[in-house]
């Protein structure tokens, strides 16, 4: 069964109903919950979507945090992927220590909506949700395009 990280706004996209990719979102998610395959978070990601949805009432906040950890095992942050994030030159400083953590992991891929922000990282592939589910599930992507 593949292993699949989501980057924290895989996540938001997810939880919130407002988001373009939404769809996407929601259609790993059910793939995940057939057991087609499975789904991890790192740790770092519930500090981050704490932040982002801070306006919202504190028992709106944390129903979204726990939808977001039941749709996913969520994956610790350490000191040594801290370590590995400070050698490696990245664009954006959260995503590398995202990108450590998946790789900790043993994940197959990275799924996000910001690629570029994981530009000359080689070792896990990098996909946007549409690209995911066109490219590893195909009859899900375009399922996904018609709703």
């Amino acid at each position: 069964m593949k292993k699949i990280f989501l980057d924290t706004n895989i996540l938001l996209d997810f939880l919130e109903n407002n988001r373009v990719n939404r769809v996407y979102a929601e259609v790993i998610v059910e793939l995940a919950k057939t057991g087609s395959i499975s789904l991890f978070a790192s740790y770092l990601s519930f500090a981050n979507m704490a932040y982002i949805l801070r306006k919202k009432p504190q028992n709106e906040l944390l129903r979204l945090l726990t939808m977001a950890k039941n749709v996913c095992s969520v994956l610790p942050c350490d000191s040594a992927q801290l370590e590995e994030g400070l050698k490696t030159p990245s664009k954006d400083f959260e995503d590398m220590l995202q990108y450590q953590c998946a790789k900790a992991a043993v994940c197959d891929v990275i799924v996000t909506n910001n690629k570029q922000d994981f530009d000359g990282l080689n070792a896990l592939p990098v996909f946007t949700a549409e690209e995911f589910l066109l490219d590893f599930i195909p009859e899900k992507g375009n399922n996904a395009e018609a709703n």
